[in-house]
């Protein structure tokens, strides 16, 4: 029986060995994935995960950010909210060339304290990005809100 599990535990391991070097994803899921994984980072209160992607000339053009003001910014929400949260949602990615992408989505940013936010808005975003390396970075971001308060 401890036999059959060991086999079994290596075969899973050797698979996800196997797909781990088998060829990246496109362009447009790692971009994708970039902004789950900054949704995930705030509801995380990861500071750190979530201005990674920034470039170091990002701007946030709606409110004329920096990539130090954004992290400011995000800094004094994680404070001023015991949980954020971010339902990202509709992501089009749409490639310019091999180094720059488009990403348009929806976004619904909410804060609170308990299990129901008591704050939360909409969002229309539009975002550049430009391939760094091999690591996509967020250039810049536009927003508009779309409904909430």
């Amino acid at each position: 029986m401890k036999t059959t599990i060991s086999v079994a535990l290596a075969a899973i391991a050797i698979s996800f060995t196997l797909a781990a070097c088998g060829p990246s994803a496109p362009d447009e899921e790692r971009i994708r994935g970039e902004i789950q994984g900054m949704a995930q980072a705030l509801a995380d209160s990861d500071v750190r995960g979530v201005m990674s992607p920034l470039a170091d000339d990002f701007s946030g053009v709606t409110w004329n950010l920096d990539e130090r003001g954004a992290r400011l910014l995000l800094q004094r929400e994680l404070r001023a909210h015991e949980q954020l949260r971010a339902r990202v949602f509709d992501i089009d990615v749409e490639m310019r060339g091999e180094s720059r992408a488009t990403a348009t989505f929806q976004v619904v940013l909410t804060g609170g304290s308990g299990m129901i936010p008591d704050t939360g808005r909409w969002y229309r975003v539009e975002s550049g990005w430009r391939l760094d390396g091999n690591d996509w970075k967020l250039l810049s971001a536009e927003w508009e809100p779309v409904a909430g308060r």
